[in-house]
């Protein structure tokens, strides 16, 4: 097998990989009505925007040459896309953290909102380059890139950043009250479990908005170095390494998601004991009806016994 046919298997490996993980985040909040959260549904179109990594992006990026003009909307709509559905989920929890008492009426009028938006936005904004027929070399165009990125990606991430430090603060704060209040143990201690609970899914997405950002980090490289005209800066490893760092990216999410957040991981726990105990159930079922087949087995023949023996006492009479 030479190099590019095991580039291309690895590819498709890592795409199926990807669209099979994110695709079982996504049932497993469709299924479960206790996941239905608002939090959740920003969950799932992440994972839609991850799916697009392993549906669209790889195979583009294997079968379409760099210069494609088809290749560069499908990577403009996949980092745009997953940059404002993690700036979404980031400002979920802002809102759930600093402004508790509001959440729930913010979400239940804006989160389809937030969700259409972010969407359209990466669309709306990865079209542009249409209004100048997409011509790479035209000056309009290197300026669109380089805003593209300073204005859609470096500033989202930016105040995504900041917006996790003013969580963390406002969680330390409220440790920090906690202890001077002198009232209830009781309600101490489930105030203390809820802040807790929210500085752990702070740390969640936090993860998952470093692991974007470094997984996309050598795709900003190459384009920037492009732009400005130093392809030679661009080894073709590098090129290479790109798409799996990317694909990497999309594929911890859900690893991420089911080890550290609580209720996935109490989700997929329940799923796993319940296939157990269905095993379990069914195993205990086969014994108990082989025992009494068993058990009839042996009670027709000590039947057949009495009879023979009855009979052969008649005969002898």
């Amino acid at each position: 097998m030479d190099e590019s046919t095991a580039l291309r298997v690895l590819c498709i490996l890592c795409s199926s990989l990807i669209v099979a993980t994110n695709f079982t985040i996504c049932v497993l909040v469709s299924l479960r009505k206790s996941m239905r959260t608002y939090t959740n549904g920003f969950v799932v179109s992440l994972a839609f925007s991850d799916m697009l990594i392993g549906s669209l992006l790889l195979p583009a990026s294997l079968f379409l040459p760099d210069s494609s003009r088809a290749l560069g909307y499908v990577v403009s709509i996949t980092l745009l896309s997953g940059v404002f559905n993690v700036a979404c989920v980031t400002f979920d929890r802002c809102i759930a953290v600093l402004k508790a008492l509001q959440y729930e009426s913010f979400m239940r009028k804006n989160f389809a909102r937030m969700i259409c938006s972010s969407w359209l936005a990466a669309v709306a904004i990865s079209l542009i380059p249409l209004l100048w027929g997409t011509d790479t070399t035209k000056l309009e165009h290197k300026i669109f890139v380089l805003a593209e990125l300073t204005f859609c990606v470096l500033l989202p991430y930016t105040l995504i950043f900041v917006g996790y430090i003013k969580i963390f603060q406002q969680v330390r704060r409220s440790v920090q009250r906690e202890r001077e209040i002198t009232a209830s143990v009781r309600n101490t201690m489930q105030r203390k479990s809820s802040i807790s609970s929210e500085a752990k899914l702070a740390q969640v997405f936090i993860i998952v908005a470093l692991m974007f950002v470094l997984s996309w980090l050598p795709i900003h490289y190459i384009t920037i170095v492009y732009e400005i005209g130093r392809k030679d800066l661009i080894p073709q490893s590098l090129r290479i390494a790109s798409l799996f760092t990317v694909a990497l990216g999309s594929l911890i999410n859900p690893i991420v998601y089911s080890f550290l957040k609580p209720d996935f991981r109490k989700s997929i726990r329940q799923i796993f004991c319940r296939h157990k105990r269905r095993r379990f159930g069914r195993n205990e079922k086969l014994v108990r009806g082989g025992s009494s087949h068993l058990s009839t087995a042996t009670s027709s023949l000590k039947t057949r016994l009495t009879i023979n023996s009855k009979n052969a006492a008649d005969t002898r009479v």
